[in-house]
């Protein structure tokens, strides 16, 4: 599970009020559905970070395939070296 910290984010009454209801009414933790929507926000107002990190994502599966398949070749070149 991804490190969580806490900060305090400043709401108008009415809309403190609307995800009040819509927790209770859908049994949904406040903080978990102010995460999912903090995160939602930010998939969709910053594709470019999103795609970063998706391309990140995938690229580090094939970095350590590409890893794994040198790593022979690298320790028989180290034991000629040394």
């Amino acid at each position: 599970m991804a490190k969580q910290e806490a900060f305090s984010v400043m709401l108008d009454s009415a809309l403190q009020s609307e995800i009040d209801a819509y927790c209770e009414m859908h049994a949904v933790d406040r903080a978990k559905l102010v995460q999912e929507a903090m995160a939602e926000f930010m998939r969709a107002h910053d594709p470019e970070l999103s795609q970063l990190v998706s391309g990140y994502t995938e690229m580090a599966a094939i970095n350590a395939e590409i890893c794994r398949e040198f790593t022979a070749c690298e320790s028989e070149a180290y034991s000629h070296i040394h």
